[in-house]
């Protein structure tokens, strides 16, 4: 778990911290994990029976993905995902954090992305100084659906639970939110079937947009 700036107290929301999944919500990866696929296939046919069980696990740690998709190959394959190239912020995710942060909202990322990967990815777009703590696979023992990660995250922000918010883009996430205890809300801007998701909501809110948290995170 990566310590970073201390925010002021006295929130200017009704909660005290928000935190954010990574992928799927703050910034768009899959067009990379995408490509990284195909290069695989173009240069070993043999290997595009996997990837259907690769998307079929969608959410959970990209080297489980790969180990499960491609049995005792992932030290060979992870180089394709992690040449790819940074990942692109959503549109309206900046504005969002910058506006959080002049909030004096306490901020943090919990991912299921190795710690490497996710401490370069927020570098790279520019998202990195609005945390304060930024929780990666290696923090944790059982990543998403499991609230580990989640409540290392609220200890080291010193917010209990019921303070807190947490805002991600699948089904993991979700589970992991009501299992840790926060307010969940899922983040349907970036999925490819937003439409379908907003047809059979979870019992948590669905946000359209980044701008609908700051809206909410002041009610």
């Amino acid at each position: 778990m990566a310590p970073h700036s201390t925010p002021p107290s006295h929130p200017d929301t009704a909660v005290d911290a928000a935190v954010f999944d990574f992928d799927g919500t703050l910034v768009a990866s899959r067009f990379a994990d995408e490509a990284a696929v195909a290069a695989l296939i173009r240069a070993d046919p043999s290997a595009a029976p996997g990837a259907d069980v690769f998307w079929r696990l969608d959410g959970e740690p990209l080297v489980d993905r790969i180990d499960r998709a491609w049995p005792g190959r992932a030290a060979a394959i992870l180089p394709l995902f992690d040449g790819q190239g940074p990942p692109r912020v959503f549109p309206g995710v900046t504005t969002l954090l910058e506006r959080l942060s002049r909030r004096r909202l306490a901020m943090a990322v919990v991912s299921s992305r190795r710690r490497a990967a996710l401490e370069k990815g927020l570098a790279d777009t520019g998202l990195r100084d609005h945390f304060r703590l930024v929780v990666g696979l290696e923090d944790v023992v059982r990543p998403k659906p499991s609230p580990e990660g989640l409540l290392l995250a609220l200890r080291g922000l010193g917010v209990e639970p019921s303070g807190a918010v947490f805002i991600g883009d699948t089904e993991l996430d979700v589970e992991a939110g009501h299992r840790a205890g926060v307010t969940t809300w899922r983040a349907v801007w970036g999925l490819l079937a937003a439409d379908s998701v907003l047809a059979h909501p979870d019992g948590v809110v669905l946000l359209r947009s980044p701008d609908e948290v700051s809206d909410l995170l002041t009610r």
